[in-house]
């Protein structure tokens, strides 16, 4: 049964990221402020140990910010599974127009039944 589990699953993910696990809410950027866009959210399963929500903030503001995002994992029906923040860009500045990345690792068990990421920045 368990392999089962295991093998449902995995065709599952592979099947979501072959069909480029995009957001049913985003094209390939959303805002969600004024000030900053949230790009190219997506899963990096590389590693069996620990997988990764990858993405970018871009500061569409005309000032220097720097902050953190908030990631929910979600399911298909829109129940949260796991909540995580992950810094952009280390932490460091983003100026005016240029963009950061965010990265948070966790267990491929984490993924269970996900389907949709929702991502929102916050300033520090």
């Amino acid at each position: 049964m368990k392999k089962l589990k295991y093998l449902v699953l995995s065709l599952t993910l592979t099947l979501i990221i072959s069909c480029g696990f995009k957001s049913s809410k985003q094209n390939d950027s959303v805002e969600f402020t004024q000030k900053t866009k949230v790009e190219n959210v997506k899963i990096n399963k590389d590693n069996k140990y620990a997988w990764a929500v990858t993405g970018m903030i871009r500061n569409n503001s005309s000032s220097n910010i720097k902050g953190a995002v908030k990631i929910k994992f979600l399911t298909p029906n829109g129940d949260i599974v796991h909540t995580t923040r992950a810094k952009v860009n280390d932490g460091d500045v983003l100026k005016p127009g240029q963009a950061g990345n965010f990265n948070y690792y966790t267990e491929p068990k984490n993924f269970n039944r996900v389907t949709d990421f929702d991502v929102e920045f916050y300033e520090r």
